[in-house]
Formats: structure tokens, C-alpha cells, sequence
């Protein structure tokens, strides 16, 4: 735990706490999940279909997943699950909402577990239990390999198309893929208000009270901010972890 303060049009008092939730992966697992071709009748009860692609550039992969846990809250959308596919070990948290693969979605996450909504129904997935899940998802989903908790390379078949249809500027990379809307900070100035906020370049805002934060909404946090009495907890990602930035303003100076 580290703490610190700053001073942001009254006193702000910043409080960071960092955290790792990467699971390690249980022995004995070796099997390979099936994946199978998409039906074209299937393309119509996707949640999140590409327009205008055919089912050809789609697969469906039958895995075993498993349910470390749930975090609730009583905010709805703060409420989340930790869900990990028993082959790669992966591990993702699941907010009320979103979507695994293009043909699943949370629609509830309670005591009881997660419930996952598709074409054919909802399914409960209890904490501690494997359940076997068909997700199907776009090549556009399945255009890198995992190498790691957020890390991914582009496989070269997809750099070689991507040549074929932009030139030879492509190229693979290594990157990392976030499971939602993110800002990234790509310019700190020494003086600038996010640095008085103690954020650094390279810094990666998810969250903003547990709501999405996009870049139309930095506005909006300045003001919070700058309100005495208000609370305001940043989610974000630096240095390999997820952090929480806390920031209770307890005076204004404009």
C-alpha cells in the first residue's frame, strides 16, 4: 500500500493500491478444446456480429470454463466475476453486460454465480464449478496467440493479409489486449493536471466509479475533482498490475 498527496484546486489525498488477480494454471490439464465450423443459420442470433461477413469467418470452440469467484456490489455495474478457460488458463473479469465471444452474455452475476444469456438460454455457471461453453468468435477475435496474462502476437497468416490489402508497413507485433474501453496516457506534462493527480505516461484509465471511462468524460472527472466533498476511484493499469486511484477532495481553492 502506498500513499500520497497532491494539490488539484483544493487537497486532494490520492491513495494507490496495487494488485495482481493473475490465476496460476492447475496441473494435469493438456487437453486441446474442439472447435467446429459456424453455421450459416447461426449468424442471425449473434450478439455481435461483423456486418456483412459470412459464417465462414467465424469458429465456435467448446471449452470447460471455471468460476473463481464473485466480487458484488451494490452498485450493479461494480459487481464482477472471475472467470478462467480451464485449457489456457486465461483469466478474465466479467462485468454485468459484456460479452464472451460473439454469442454469450452476462446478464447476471449474484451469490449464486454467473448467468450467461445466448440463442439457446441463460446457463448459471456456480463458483468452483468447470462448465462446458460453446463460444464462437470472429477471426478478428483470434488473429493473435496468447503469450500471456494481456500479452498477444499477431500470427503471421494475419500479418501476411494484412500486407496483401495495406503494403508492407505490417508487421507483427507484441501488444497487449484490454477487455474494455481504455484511455491511455501517452503525454504527462511535469506540471500538468494529471501528473498533480500522480498518473504517469504509460498510465491506462479504465474506470471512473466503477462506470466506463471514456476520453468525452475527462471533463467530467476534472469537475468531480474539483468538488469538495467528493470521492472519485480511478481504475487503472501500470506497471504490469490494476490499481485503484482514490481521490477525496476536502477543500477547493478556485
Amino acid at each position: 500500500m502506498k500513499s500520497m498527496s497532491v494539490l488539484l484546486w483544493g487537497m486532494v489525498v490520492v491513495t494507490l493500491a496495487g494488485c495482481s488477480n493473475e490465476a496460476q494454471p492447475p496441473e494435469g490439464n493438456t487437453g486441446e478444446a474442439p472447435r467446429t465450423e459456424v453455421g450459416e443459420a447461426e449468424l442471425a442470433d449473434l450478439l455481435a456480429p461483423e456486418l456483412g461477413d459470412a459464417a465462414a469467418a467465424y469458429e465456435a470452440r467448446t471449452a470447460r470454463y471455471r468460476l473463481f469467484g464473485v466480487q458484488l456490489s451494490p452498485v450493479r455495474t461494480e459487481s464482477f466475476a472471475t472467470l478462467a478457460d480451464t485449457e489456457t488458463w486465461e483469466t478474465r473479469n466479467l462485468h454485468v453486460g459484456e460479452l464472451l465471444g460473439r454469442n454469450l452474455r452476462v446478464t447476471a452475476i449474484t451469490s449464486a454465480g454467473l448467468q450467461l444469456t445466448g440463442p439457446e438460454g441463460s446457463q448459471l455457471l456456480p463458483v468452483g464449478r468447470d462448465v462446458s461453453l460453446r463460444v464462437i468468435r470472429h477471426r478478428f477475435d483470434t488473429a493473435a496467440v496468447h503469450e500471456g496474462r494481456l500479452r498477444w502476437k499477431v500470427k503471421s497468416s494475419v500479418v501476411s493479409q494484412l500486407r496483401g490489402k495495406y503494403g508492407l508497413g505490417a508487421h507483427a507485433e507484441t501488444l497487449r489486449v484490454f477487455p474494455q474501453p481504455a484511455i491511455q496516457l501517452t503525454d504527462v506534462q511535469e506540471n500538468g493536471v494529471f501528473a498533480r493527480l500522480g498518473l504517469h505516461e504509460g498510465d491506462v484509465l479504465f474506470r471512473m466509479n466503477g462506470a466506463p471511462l471514456s476520453p468525452d468524460q475527462l471533463g467530467a472527472l476534472a469537475d468531480r475533482l474539483s468538488t469538495p466533498g467528493g470521492t472519485v476511484q480511478l481504475q487503472v493499469y501500470r506497471e504490469a498490475s490494476f490499481q485503484t486511484l482514490t481521490y477525496e477532495v476536502t477543500d477547493s481553492l478556485r
